[in-house]
């Protein structure tokens, strides 16, 4: 079976604590506890060790949009779960970078951002390819509607972003600091 569009959050460690089932369709997400920090080297020889404050996301779609559509998700899956409210509005943003690293960087900056001063959350992200950049239109729902069930991100860590494109479509990749 192929999977062409999906997610994943994981914060690598001995024993899960959460695994929470697919969410239908193509995505999948997993949450994995953080509380193993002593454990062996990542699989890529750049990535550092985890820590108790990392979580590692990772998202692949066919599309570059569309796969950093889904780390927005896999971000908000990180701390939500895969059931959210409906949504109360709507925004858009632009993000500019000169790399596929640095728009998704910045898009993921802005979630988090947006999170700590306006206590929005996205429940639904379309983007869109601009001349300079990317536009995003999220569907968003307030903080107060909403049970979290793990730790808030608080920013994108130093480690390098990653979204790249692959044999199989795009596969994006970033480290959060909760």
């Amino acid at each position: 079976m192929s999977i062409h569009c999906g997610l994943s959050v994981t914060a690598r460690a001995a024993h899960p604590v959460r695994v929470v089932p697919p969410v239908p369709a193509t995505s999948t997400l997993f949450l994995v506890s953080t509380r193993n920090a002593g454990e062996s080297k990542a699989r890529d020889p750049e990535d550092r060790r985890l820590h108790r404050a990392d979580l590692r996301i990772e998202s692949w779609a066919p599309t570059r949009e569309a796969c950093i559509a889904e780390a927005v998700r896999a971000l908000v899956g990180s701390f939500l779960g895969h059931t959210l409210p409906p949504a109360t509005g709507v925004i858009s943003f632009e993000v500019t970078g000169s790399t596929d690293a640095e728009l998704l960087r910045a898009v993921l900056h802005s979630v988090i951002l947006r999170l700590a001063l306006v206590s929005e959350i996205p429940t639904l992200t379309r983007v869109q390819a601009t001349a300079t950049g990317l536009r995003l239109r999220c569907d968003v729902v307030h903080t107060g509607a909403i049970v979290v069930n793990g730790a808030i991100p608080k920013a994108v860590s130093t480690d390098p972003v990653r979204c790249a494109r692959t044999r199989r479509g795009w596969w994006c990749s970033a480290r959060i600091d909760v």
